[in-house]
């Protein structure tokens, strides 16, 4: 269908929007400051994904770039919705909106911006869908901004999270994911059935072995819990979709899935509910790419009986990870500068306990 297909690129386009929508959804009601904060951000990263374009020059693929552009903010809007549960909306959309412009771009262009790309050169990982840039790439920045020091945030009883509303947002996010994984090769070829399916499949699967996983570790059942299931679902396959036969499907959601979450509920409930999901995270995509690096079809161990995927997988992850982590450390400092420069500005503290509040007053 040649180099690009416009309107498969502009289908995908809308529908990845969903992963931020669906994270809003999952956490709590959305308030009217961190659904800004997150338009806003997504926006900056979206118009860096542009201008960085017309900088470049060259031939232009406006449909490619819609769609790198809609990645972008998808991502980069899921960010400040992780990153308003520590530093409230206005500092995670700072946050969020740093990390869209100086710390994806690279990390996108590493993993699926050229030909080979450049993890696959370097260390000869397989990353069809952007996995390292979706989930590695955020959950360590997330991880160095829980590192640095938060303020006491205040508290006060938030709504009961919604069976009904989870399982919308759980839908919405496996439409997103889907739409990430199919858009990101472009055009329609012979992968793309088995993406397709495999994508959905795989992120409602990685719901459902949240809830059995959590509820043998004893914890009790939360609907949050099943988008942050789908999360660690993507990320369990995300590296290697179209590459994985049922067997290696299941067996990279059911493994990485449920490793993830072990990190996440095993923890003390006093650990930072930041630092927990982002080495869950981090673990669900590490453990789903060795499993694609033994199970693949036509390059993993049962095939080429070769052990350097596996290792050039880890080595991959634990690249990117220390990189967005090194990067996060900046993104955070400047979003606290953010904060500390509303309080001392005309509205005072007033304004400054606003957007600190956590995770039950940061909208």
């Amino acid at each position: 269908m040649g180099a690009s297909d416009p309107v498969l690129q502009a289908v995908c386009a809308v529908l990845v929007l969903a992963v931020p929508v669906a994270l809003l959804m999952g956490l709590r009601p959305p308030g009217e400051r961190r659904t800004l904060a997150v338009t806003v951000a997504g926006l900056v990263a979206a118009a860096g994904v542009i201008i960085g374009a017309a900088i470049r020059g060259g031939a232009v693929d406006p449909a490619s770039i819609v769609l790198d552009a809609a990645l972008a903010a998808a991502i980069t809007g899921s960010v400040a919705v992780l990153a308003a549960t520590r530093l409230g909306a206005l500092g995670g959309g700072v946050f969020a909106a740093v990390w869209g412009v100086i710390v994806l771009p690279p990390v996108f262009a590493a993993v699926v911006g050229t030909v080979p790309s450049l993890v696959q050169t370097v260390f000869g990982a397989v990353d069809y869908a952007g996995v390292l840039a979706t989930h590695v790439a955020p959950a360590a920045s997330l991880f160095a901004l829980s590192l640095l020091p938060a303020r006491p945030r205040a508290a006060k009883p938030s709504e009961p999270a919604r069976l009904s509303r989870a399982i919308v947002a759980t839908v919405l996010l496996a439409v997103g994911a889907t739409a990430w994984m199919v858009g990101v090769e472009r055009v329609v070829n012979v992968a793309t059935g088995r993406t397709l399916g495999n994508a959905v499949v795989g992120v409602l699967l990685g719901a459902l072995v949240w809830a059995l996983v959590a509820r043998i570790a004893g914890r009790p059942g939360s609907p949050t819990g099943l988008v942050a299931g789908a999360v660690l679902g993507w990320a369990a396959i995300g590296a290697g979709v179209a590459f994985l036969s049922p067997v290696g499907l299941a067996t990279a959601v059911v493994i990485g899935t449920a490793s993830g979450t072990a990190v996440i509920v095993r923890a003390p409930a006093a650990a930072d509910p930041v630092r927990r999901v982002a080495v869950g995270v981090i673990v669900a995509a590490s453990v789903g790419g060795v499993v694609l690096a033994l199970l693949a079809d036509g390059f993993g161990l049962a095939a080429t009986g070769a052990v350097a995927p596996v290792l050039g997988q880890l080595g991959a992850v634990l690249a990117i990870a220390l990189g967005s982590a090194a990067s996060g450390l900046l993104c955070g400092a400047l979003a606290i500068g953010a904060i500390i420069l509303l309080e001392r500005g005309p509205r005072g503290r007033a304004a400054g306990d606003a957007v600190t509040r956590g995770p039950a007053g940061g909208d």
